[in-house]
């Protein structure tokens, strides 16, 4: 039963996001993007998941400003575009292959919820943060109850209403679902695109993710793997790939359209929600539509409204627009230094973040020397390195061509692992900069092409990608699912025992978890609540 949910789960996405669609094109009286519509080379049915998703949660953190996101009122207006999908309704036949394939990628990656749990930031912030905006609207300098409430993704808004009583196995479907995207994107691409850029890429990250499973310590090479209930990790990773390479599509095609910019646009704040480390994509963006002389002030305005409200909620959450970079704070009622620098100090401490002033070599062997950093990072290079040497074997390269179209990438590239090691230096925060490295050797690719080792070559590379998704859900998945196929997977929140630390609030009697129970802050201090207008603070 698992495998059906979850199918039902995905359409659920799609048809929303294709329901938005037309509302669109009723609003403008024209057909601006219908199932026939490609943008960025890409057919627009691949992205109505993400749509729906992007959608489905910008209008929930916008409602939260008013309203508890536990009331189904909310849910159920929100899932009245579906029913827009009637006219006209999908063209199941004339797009067989895509519906198939996703069923298929569907049923495979839904086995993960035969054995799944939740990773440990969920029981000391995420779902305690969901119940927040479950039972309240915004509450203002929420951070400072629990630091972590201020690093919230958006995925906890696409969360926060998709708890069915106690089980919360929906939200470990939101994260496959991005998984899904991300094969049927590559599987696109790998069958019908003509941008060789975008062939080879979704070839050679099919490859990339097979290494995941082999080298040392048993395989990991930073592919996106899955991980417990919920991280926005593999969503923002995914999401911050596909932008990045649609970036450097861009780059390498050298023109983009306005529906493209539009476009992007929205995913770029979307990859930004979900999560602040996505902030440079926007600089690349910009480079882009200014060098092709596509910059219009008056048109990002009206797309980044969405990005302007965002910010108004890290102001009322956190006092800041960017939390915890200090100085974009503002000396609000609710401003906690202590709270800002505290999360600081113990982000860089757990992920092990090199530290200005310090000796970057000691820094360095102290990080390498940490198992998970060097199993990932070997066989990364190790990866990297056999992606390079297959691109020698099996790649024609007609003739010779400029490298400054690799300047740009490789200077954000560079950037982002300088963020990285300072931030947040472990590998499940840059997954999806990892895949973008993988298609850097095959942006000045309309010069190549596959040697013709056999007429069936892409039929050969779709089945690779499918042996890649396979070997996604762990073994213990599988071997629950063998022992019962039709189960319906539940997963609860475990029972916790609390102490008081006065007549309002608890903290857990052991650790720092905890989970669902709003009277409850991880660490014993001072609490005091007060209003603004209707709002708690």
């Amino acid at each position: 039963m698992n495998i059906l949910f979850f199918i039902l789960f995905y359409f659920y996405f799609f048809l929303l996001g294709r329901g938005l669609i037309i509302i669109l094109n009723k609003f403008k009286k024209k057909v601006i993007f219908d199932d026939s519509t490609k943008i960025f080379d890409t057919s627009i049915l691949i992205f109505y998941p993400i749509i729906g998703m992007m959608a489905f949660s910008n209008s929930l953190f916008i409602l939260n400003f008013f309203f508890p996101l536990k009331n189904l009122f909310i849910l159920g207006f929100i899932t009245l575009i579906i029913f827009f999908n009637l006219t006209p309704r999908p063209e199941f036949k004339k797009n067989a292959w895509i519906y198939i394939f996703t069923v298929i990628n569907c049923s495979i990656l839904s086995i993960s919820t035969y054995d799944i749990n939740f990773q440990y930031d969920a029981g000391y912030y995420h779902l305690n943060y969901q119940n927040w905006m479950r039972e309240f609207k915004l509450v203002f300098g929420l951070n400072n109850l629990n630091g972590a409430f201020g690093t919230s993704s958006i995925i906890d808004y696409i969360a926060a209403p998709l708890w069915v009583g106690n089980n919360l196995i929906l939200l470990h479907y939101v994260s496959i679902l991005f998984i899904v995207f991300l094969i049927n994107f590559l599987a696109y691409h790998i069958i019908f695109s003509k941008n060789t850029y975008l062939y080879f890429s979704s070839i050679f990250l099919s490859a990339y993710g097979l290494m995941d499973n082999f080298g040392l310590g048993g395989g990991r090479n930073g592919f996106f793997t899955i991980h417990g209930i919920i991280k926005p990790d593999i969503p923002s990773g995914i999401i911050f790939y596909v932008s990045c390479v649609l970036l450097t599509y861009t780059l390498v095609k050298k023109t983009i359209t306005q529906k493209e910019i539009i476009f992007l646009n929205f995913i770029l704040i979307f990859s930004y929600q979900l999560k602040i480390s996505s902030a440079l994509l926007l600089g690349f963006f910009l480079y882009v539509i200014i060098r092709f002389k596509k910059f219009h002030l008056s048109s990002l305005i009206t797309t980044n409204l969405v990005l302007i409200i965002w910010s108004i909620k890290n102001i009322f959450l956190t006092s800041c627009l960017v939390y915890p970079v200090n100085f974009t704070c503002l000396n609000s009622p609710w401003y906690s230094e202590q709270s800002i620098q505290g999360l600081k100090e113990v982000t860089g401490s757990f992920n092990n973040s090199y530290v200005f002033g310090n000796s970057f070599s000691l820094w360095f062997n102290n990080w390498i020397s940490i198992d998970l950093n060097k199993i990932t990072m070997s066989n990364f290079l190790f990866s990297i390195s056999l992606i390079i040497f297959m691109k020698i074997l099996f790649v024609n390269k007609k003739n010779n061509s400029s490298y400054k179209i690799y300047l740009l990438p490789l200077f954000f590239i560079l950037l982002n692992i300088f963020i990285w090691i300072t931030g947040a230096a472990h590998p499940r925060f840059i997954y999806g900069l990892f895949a973008y490295i993988v298609t850097v050797p095959f942006i000045n690719s309309q010069n190549l092409k596959i040697k013709s080792i056999t007429t069936y070559k892409n039929f050969m590379f779709i089945m690779l990608l499918i042996f890649t998704t396979l070997l996604i859900p762990r073994l213990n998945s599988y071997k629950a699912f063998y022992q019962d196929p039709l189960k319906t997977s539940t997963i609860q929140v475990p029972v916790v025992e609390y102490q008081n630390i006065n007549e309002d609030w608890v903290m857990p009697l052991i650790g720092d978890q905890c989970w669902i129970n709003i009277d409850c802050i991880p660490y014993n201090k001072y609490i005091s609540e007060q209003r603004y207008f209707t709002y708690k603070s």
